[in-house]
Formats: structure tokens, C-alpha cells, sequence
């Protein structure tokens, strides 16, 4: 019945049926920063910057400083420019802040039901459905998978329930076949350009070790895809996300200089 249910599905039936945050609202009360601005030399004139928005090639970018720094605004203009370039080349531009999310929700949830909405709406319309279908078909086959039949128990599945509400049911599982969901649902847009930005990782207040752990997971599928990935995120320079981000190239405020900012990294 699920399986029918889900084959049967339209998008103005499942798009309400999303746990998603409104990205654009918060951009839009963000203003842009002024790039030769002392206070942003650290980013916009450092090379490791310069050379991720150059690159022809995948690349990723960790960037790091306390609130007063203000990254959230870069964050704001990437995703701007990034929009702009995509409706020339047809890239998808991914993007998230953190920042927007409500409390007492799960935030990986809103991250990936909020990218996933986004992916719909970068699609040609006649793609959309299969998107959405394909993303609750893999969460369905994960949750038969984990139990070898269906874990009633655990997703609380009622027969006098409506099919939406249970569909609703299987879009709230574990943070592991979110991702895992996504990544199908990418996998048949390998070819297309694909630019994702995070802000605010510091910020995610539930669930936030698995739901960084997940995003560090989803970035190394992307780096595997044959197209040109370009990832941006951003943060506190808190341990735990230090640890969990290890090896990222990553752009560190005033980490081994002391409040004098200067053009170009070491």
C-alpha cells in the first residue's frame, strides 16, 4: 500500500508533507559585505578563498571565526553569485542556514528536507515527481532493509492511519537513510555542476554530532562525482566540530595571527 501510495503521489500532494525552512527569506534580511572591506580581508583576500571560487575543479572550503566576524553574510553572497552562475551553466545550487532553524526540531530533518525541495525546484518539471518518488523509495526500502519487513514498532505504522500520514512517518527516519535518500536522489544528476553552502553548523542545536557527522559523509559522495562540486561551509571554531571536519581545507580567523588581519594567508 505504501509503495502505491508513494507511486501515486503528486507534488502538490508531497511538498507539504516537507519539514522545510524558508532559505531565501533569510538571505534576504542578510546584507551583502563590502569585499574590500578590512573586516572581510581575511576571506575575500586570502588565496585558499580566491582559489575555491576560481577553481576548475571540485573543491571544498571549511571557514571558520566567531559571530562577530560576520560570515554569515559571505555565506549570504556565495550563494547569491553562485545562483547567478548557475542559471548560465544549469547547475544545482544547494544551500543552508543553520541559523533559521526552530528549536525542539530536528534539524537534519530541515536540512535535508530543505535541500531535497530545493533539488525539485532545480529540475525540469518533468523530472520532479520522479525525484520525490525516488527519495521516499529508498527511505522505504532502507526501513524494510533494516528488519528484514517492515519495523512496525519503531515507525508506528497504523492501518486506520491516511497513507499521507504515514508517508509523513517514513520522511522523519534516521539521520543515516536521510542522507543515503539524498544521495539517490543526486545520483541521477551526475552530470550537472552542483555548488552546496552550510552556514552555521555551530548552531544546530539537536542531533548536531550526527547531523555534522552527515554532512562530512554527504561531502565525500559529492567529491566522487564526475561533475565540478564546489562546497562552502561555515562555522564557530568550536573542538567538536574541528575533530569532525579534520582535514578539510579550511580559512581559521586570526587562528596564528593576533587581531591583525592581512591580505593573503600564509
Amino acid at each position: 500500500m505504501l509503495r502505491s501510495a508513494i507511486n501515486d503521489l503528486n507534488l502538490d500532494q508531497f511538498l507539504p508533507m516537507l519539514s522545510v525552512l524558508d532559505q531565501d527569506e533569510h538571505i534576504s534580511a542578510m546584507p551583502h559585505p563590502d569585499r574590500d572591506h578590512p573586516m572581510f580581508y581575511w576571506i575575500f583576500k586570502n588565496k585558499d578563498f580566491s582559489q575555491w571560487s576560481s577553481a576548475e575543479c571540485s573543491r571544498v572550503l571549511w571557514l571558520s571565526g566567531l559571530p562577530e566576524r560576520n560570515i554569515d553574510q559571505v555565506s549570504s553572497y556565495v550563494v547569491h553569485r553562485e545562483k547567478e552562475t548557475a542559471l548560465k551553466t544549469g547547475r544545482f545550487v544547494l544551500y543552508f542556514f543553520c541559523s533559521s532553524a526552530i528549536r525542539g526540531r530536528s534539524s537534519v530533518t530541515d536540512f535535508i528536507h530543505t535541500l531535497l525541495k530545493q533539488i525539485v525546484y532545480c529540475s525540469p518539471m518533468g523530472k520532479r515527481i520522479s525525484i520525490i518518488r525516488n527519495f521516499l523509495h529508498s527511505l522505504l526500502g532502507q526501513a524494510v532493509k533494516r528488519k528484514a519487513g517492515f519495523n512496525l514498532e519503531r515507525w508506528s505504522l497504523d492501518k486506520e492511519y491516511s497513507l499521507d500520514k504515514n508517508i509523513k512517518k517514513i520522511l522523519n527516519a534516521p539521520v543515516n537513510e536521510l542522507f543515503t535518500a539524498l544521495r539517490a536522489v543526486l545520483g541521477g544528476q551526475e552530470q550537472r555542476g552542483l555548488s552546496l553552502i552550510v552556514d552555521g553548523l555551530d548552531k544546530v542545536e539537536h542531533q548536531r554530532d550526527e547531523c555534522i557527522r552527515g554532512v562530512r559523509a554527504f561531502i565525500e559522495h559529492l567529491q566522487q562525482r564526475a561533475s565540478k562540486v564546489k562546497i562552502l561551509l561555515t562555522s564557530q571554531p568550536l573542538a567538536e566540530i574541528r575533530e569532525l571536519f579534520n582535514g578539510l581545507p579550511c580559512i581559521e580567523y586570526d587562528r596564528e595571527r593576533k587581531g591583525l588581519p592581512i591580505p593573503f594567508s600564509n
